[in-house]
């Protein structure tokens, strides 16, 4: 069995066997990774046992992936087999799992997904065409907006038992067969038992490289190997699932989490705070090297953090005031505080070739000139308006701003000139530690007259008013997939700038929503990248969040046993390629 390369996008397409004018077979394409036909960043010599310990502070509520709301265990996932794989080192390339191949029209009306008839479930029945369908059709009905609003327009064909179309009836992008291609399929000879609507902490029945073993509801959940997994042999899985077992354990809060690695209670933790990267986990076990820091580079834009300005609250539709709220956030003072962990923020995209740079393109100019009114002119010339450096300078032009606005200073307060009352900016949370950390953001703003309320909530709580937009801002840590085009429509886009959607900053901007349609409809990389780079301009020069930094790396604490192979930085997930290393011999 070969690497089947099944589909791609963009300059990278291998069209293997045209079966109409209009329709495009992908199949199996073998000449592809290293000599032994394995993904590019697994260690396919990589020794496969022991246990993996992990922890996570983020309780689950479910075991089903299709419901919303819920949330079931992150790594869970391993326990289901999806249509594609997504290769982590090249720009929209998937090779088939539960797919062998697959039929595409030229114009994206529809994609015919061929099945593997070797694919069974874990308790030996075979994967079909049924159980597909059913996971679709459910999610459609139950799942999260951003999954329902995907798939309202799509209709649902069985040919056969191995067989499956799905017909697009809306708006025509490849995007939609990624979706497809990469949720967790689900059985419904075991849903028939259950109401997919309702909550439930049973244990799925999968068809994974792993199953469910044991769980114990926001405590503990195993993972064990399947030893007659079907796809154990498939090249895709070569140097991957090196672990007999994984223990996923649940902890109140992160201090106890840090402790449990310290402790060597966990083999691993990836590390998202540079205070906490820095100094925490200072102490016998990591002088001693029973644990080691490990950074790697991200492979892809990394992450922008940022706080989100929610528009849907005047006054916050107005340029002039999102851009005062930015010039008043310090980030030099922070970069400094992180001791060089982090980067100053700049691109949507990073370092990424999506990234816009210095003066528009040709491509990009054409883009933008059909929205001359909702594009700022400078944003031609430039990525992003250039902020005076000096902080004295960048408080004088958000007090401009401010008094532009008509918010007028009485008595060192300013006054919300919709209101009349003494303007309070809202910040939620449910991270109670970013409260802390904005203490000096909240000084800044009260220099010129503002007052940051800064709320923290706990999770349930916190995440319910987020969700119902009831903030004036909030976090956002923007990771951008790359190729660029989903996350966008999802947090940008004006069909989620409604009052139950998805974007948290009520973004409705013509001249935004056709960037990123466009990115959806691209067929050739040249497409894709002006697009995102005229997206980009439009989102720096709108002032739609305040940039705080941004992180290149990814950061694990690890015992000194466990390895991941070079180039492994590809996947951030250790359950996926990291493997232990053997002891020495005596």
């Amino acid at each position: 069995m070969g690497l089947r390369l099944i589909w791609c996008c963009l300059a990278l397409c291998f069209q293997l066997d045209t079966a109409s004018a209009d329709v495009v077979r992908f199949s199996p394409f073998d000449d592809v990774g290293t000599a032994k036909g394995t993904l590019s960043y697994t260690n396919a010599s990589a020794p496969s046992s022991g246990t993996l310990r992990l922890g996570s502070t983020v309780n689950f509520d479910s075991t089903n992936f299709m419901r919303f709301p819920g949330r079931a265990p992150h790594e869970m996932r391993h326990a289901f087999d999806t249509l594609l794989v997504p290769v982590r080192d090249q720009t929209a390339v998937f090779y088939g799992l539960l797919a062998k191949d697959l039929d595409i029209a030229d114009d994206f009306s529809f994609v015919r997904f061929h099945l593997e008839p070797v694919a069974r479930w874990h308790d030996g029945r075979a994967v079909t065409a049924e159980d597909v369908a059913f996971t679709f059709q459910s999610l459609r009905a139950h799942g999260l907006p951003r999954y329902r609003n995907a798939l309202r327009n799509i209709d649902i064909e069985i040919k056969d038992a191995h067989t499956i179309t799905f017909k697009n009836r809306g708006a025509r992008s490849w995007r939609y067969i990624e979706l497809l291609g990469t949720f967790p399929i689900q059985s419904k000879a075991f849903w028939s038992a259950r109401a997919v609507g309702d909550i439930t902490l049973d244990i799925p029945l999968g068809s994974g490289p792993y199953r469910v073993s044991e769980l114990s509801f926001n405590r503990e959940m195993v993972l064990e190997r399947v030893e007659d997994y079907w796809a154990a042999d498939h090249p895709v899985n070569q140097g991957r699932w090196n672990f007999d077992e994984i223990v996923v354990s649940y902890f109140f809060d992160e201090t106890a989490l840090i402790e449990a690695v310290k402790s060597g209670r966990l083999d691993v933790r990836r590390e998202f705070s540079a205070a906490a990267w820095d100094g925490r986990y200072d102490g016998d076990a990591l002088s001693s090297n029973r644990i080691v820091k490990t950074t790697l580079p991200r492979a892809d834009a990394g992450a922008l953090h940022t706080l989100v300005i929610n528009q849907r609250r005047p006054p916050f539709d107005d340029i002039r005031v999102r851009e005062a709220l930015g010039l008043l956030f310090d980030t030099q003072w922070y970069l400094d505080l992180f001791g060089g962990a982090y980067d100053a923020p700049g691109s949507f995209y990073g370092d990424t070739p999506f990234a816009a740079i210095g003066s528009a393109s040709a491509a990009e100019r054409t883009l933008l000139a059909q929205f001359a009114e909702q594009s700022p002119q400078g944003a031609v010339d430039s990525p992003a308006p250039q902020w005076p450096e000096q902080r004295r300078q960048r408080m004088r032009r958000a007090n401009a701003l401010l008094d532009e606005a008509e918010f007028e200073l009485r008595g060192g307060v300013r006054i919300n000139p919709i209101t009349g009352d003494p303007w309070t900016v809202e910040f939620v949370t449910a991270h109670r530690a970013s409260v802390e950390r904005l203490e000096p953001y909240r000084k800044a703003l009260e220099q010129v007259g503002i007052q940051l309320d800064l709320r923290a909530y706990d999770y349930v709580s916190g995440r319910r008013l987020i969700l119902d937009h009831e903030y004036d801002l909030t976090l956002l840590t923007w990771q951008a997939s790359i190729p660029p085009g989903v996350q966008e429509t999802w947090f940008w886009h004006s069909d989620q700038a409604g009052p139950h959607g998805y974007g948290l900053g009520g973004l409705n901007n013509p001249a935004v929503d056709y960037m990123i349609d466009q990115m959806q409809v691209a067929k050739d990389l040249e497409d894709l990248q002006a697009a995102a780079r005229a997206f980009d301009r439009l989102m720096r020069w709108g002032h739609y969040v305040v940039p705080m930094w941004h992180n290149a790396s990814l950061w694990y604490v690890h015992g000194s046993d466990l390895r991941i192979p070079v180039g492994g930085h590809v996947e951030t997930d250790p359950i996926v390629h990291w493997w232990r290393a053997p002891p020495p011999d005596n």
